[in-house]
């Protein structure tokens, strides 16, 4: 028998913030709330923004960030490569978790990064 999927609220109505099976949680696309509404943040305020959303993601749906598995990172450019590495390493310096990090287009032109987790639910 599995367990049913619970589903986490997320940013926009049509994508949920995270997926919870089998007590693994899998996060949606998650982006700095602002750079939604089109407000022109900077590569660092974006980085730190959707940092802070996906950990609350997490957490909402029984995670903490220690508990983060894997990170991915979509970058609207490499210049933001340096800024992603600096914030990565401030919010894990120790045991962090595995990650992957892709340059390309993003949805909006005014996103600059958009990430997405896997986690464990906390224990």
């Amino acid at each position: 028998m599995t367990d049913a999927a619970q589903r986490v609220p997320g940013q926009l109505p049509d994508f949920p913030g995270a997926v919870v099976h089998s007590g693994v949680i899998y996060t949606s696309g998650v982006v700095d709330e602002s750079a939604l509404h089109g407000l022109g943040r900077s590569s660092v305020e974006q980085i730190d923004g959707a940092l802070d959303g996906l950990i609350a993601i997490v957490e909402a749906a029984g995670g903490t960030a220690a508990t983060i598995l894997r990170v991915e990172a979509y970058l609207a450019s490499s210049e933001d490569l340096e800024a992603w590495a600096a914030t990565f390493r401030a919010r894990w310096p120790e045991n962090p978790p595995a990650r992957t990090t892709l340059i390309t287009h993003l949805a909006l032109p005014t996103l600059r990064v958009e990430l997405q987790a896997i986690a464990g639910v906390n224990a």
